[in-house]
């Protein structure tokens, strides 16, 4: 685009596009006075308008007739790099706003919203219009400038993108997504692959800058990189077995194989701490530039941070769902799943076991040896159970010495053969703790439920524990069923 001069805020022209025309005017009035607005329903009519005007902010709903949301703010961007795009809508998901941060969005707002919030989201935006604007005529009106200097002006510019990207909440995959994206770009790179070794978790992500990579691909290509002695993955990145493993998918077309294997390397640390490395593979094994160094010095400070932040979040999440002591799924989680698998049974009318399990006279084992060892035996429980059931299985602790389990799409009589088979083995082979024989047993409650004869949870959970009560009552170490 042409640029002549530096606008004011009050001469910015928006476009706001949705398909609701209260929406539209509930917005142009909120700007109303403030800047220059236009509104419109549809996509193509965005579109037409974007041909035939220059807009500096442009707002759209995702779900539009006919042409999207997503294509109306990528025709904006493709015509103006510098045009601010804003997302409002009302169903939000993680594929659409991974979408909309590549396109570089600057806000990603939900209805219903607060005019207030979004008339800060415009002002940051607009705001952000204008400095780019005038970084624009710095850089067209200063013919004589050093080539270094613009170079630098480049490199602050794609950070500057990059770090408005992060500023949007983002899961930790999507966080990987958005940095393997940037750095294919910047770098002109055939793939980009992270190690990443951070609290508990150790994991590798790669993506190419178009088509798909192989799994296998990955895995070989980060043990010859390791092997030959670049000395970039810590040995505790694998020192637990195979990291975990993702592949994103790269623009449309097909991978291109760089040859040669050796990468730019960039580590990612936290106070002098390593949480992983950077890998880009380019063509020829280009080296990296001076700019390009620096570049890749201020990219990977902010990206640790924001990966950090990544691995705490996810952490804290999976904290608040899991049982502390067993690493199972919480009183919380359960009541969660368990509705949800009432859901599903009532929808395709299928039937699931549930079973509430209790450890026999814990008190007692608590009494004679103490909390220690009775934390213990609930951990030995968890741990025996749990390579006795199917993945798809859920098992939960609800509290103390209680716990539950859901076998979708388990028959009365096969739960009851899986319960047996658990008792049986509690009894069979006694605990051992610090050389303390430690004998305990369970009792089980079971019920089923049915998606033909729906009926509420408390009303299920009720009925197993009525079982659990009978098992107790007819001399524990035993299963009862309650139908």
């Amino acid at each position: 685009m042409e640029i002549n001069q530096v606008k004011l805020p009050s001469d910015c022209t928006i476009l706001i596009v949705d398909d609701e025309k209260v929406i539209c005017k509930l917005l142009s009035s909120a700007l109303a006075g403030r800047y220059n607005v236009f509104t419109c329903q549809t996509g193509e009519d965005a579109v037409r308008m974007l041909e035939e005007s220059e807009f500096d902010v442009v707002i759209s709903d995702l779900k539009l007739p006919g042409v999207s949301g997503l294509e109306v703010l990528k025709f904006a961007k493709e015509k103006d790099d510098f045009t601010e795009i804003m997302i409002i809508t009302g169903y939000a998901s993680l594929e659409s706003a991974t979408s909309a941060i590549n396109l570089g969005v600057s806000a990603y707002l939900t209805k219903p919203l607060a005019i207030a919030d979004f008339l800060m989201q415009v002002e940051k935006a607009v705001a952000t219009r204008l400095f780019h604007l005038k970084s624009a005529m710095f850089m067209k009106e200063s013919g004589d400038i050093e080539p270094y200097v613009k170079d630098h002006l480049h490199n602050i510019t794609a950070l500057y993108y990059f770090s408005r990207k992060l500023t949007l909440p983002l899961e930790l995959p999507e966080i990987l997504r958005v940095v393997l994206h940037e750095i294919n770009n910047r770098m002109h790179a055939s793939f980009c692959i992270l190690a990443l070794r951070y609290l508990n978790y150790s994991e590798i992500a790669a993506m190419p800058f178009t088509g798909k990579l192989d799994e296998a691909f990955v895995r070989q290509t980060v043990s010859s990189v390791w092997n030959e002695g670049f000395e970039i993955f810590e040995r505790e990145l694998f020192e637990k077995g195979e990291p975990a493993l993702v592949v994103y998918k790269g623009k449309e077309g097909s991978f291109v194989t760089p040859g040669e294997v050796k990468p730019i390397i960039v580590r990612l640390s936290l106070m002098g701490y390593n949480i992983g490395s950077l890998l880009i593979f380019r063509s020829g094994s280009k080296e990296a530039t001076p700019a390009e160094n620096q570049f890749l010095c201020v990219f990977s400070s902010i990206v640790s941070g924001v990966i950090e932040h990544g691995y705490i979040d996810l952490q804290a999440k999976i904290q608040a769902r899991t049982d502390g002591l067993t690493g199972i799924a919480n009183h919380r989680s359960f009541h969660e799943m368990l509705s949800r698998e009432i859901a599903r049974a009532d929808r395709i009318k299928s039937e699931f076991a549930f079973a509430i399990i209790d450890i026999d006279d814990f008190k007692l084992i608590n009494d004679t040896h103490g909390h220690l060892v009775g934390d213990a035996v609930i951990k030995d429980l968890t741990s025996r159970i749990g390579l006795m059931i199917r993945k798809g299985d859920t098992f939960a602790r609800q509290g103390g010495e209680e716990f539950s389990l859901i076998l979708p799409d388990t028959s009365i009589d096969g739960a009851v053969i899986l319960a047996q088979r658990v008792c049986a083995r509690i009894n069979s082979v006694p605990f051992v703790f610090s050389d303390v024989s430690v004998p305990y047993t369970v009792s089980i409650g079971l019920t089923i439920y049915s998606g033909k004869n729906p009926k509420n949870k408390n009303a299920l959970i009720a009925a197993a524990d009525e079982a659990l009560y009978s098992a107790k009552k007819g001399g524990k170490n035993r299963v009862c069923t309650h139908q």
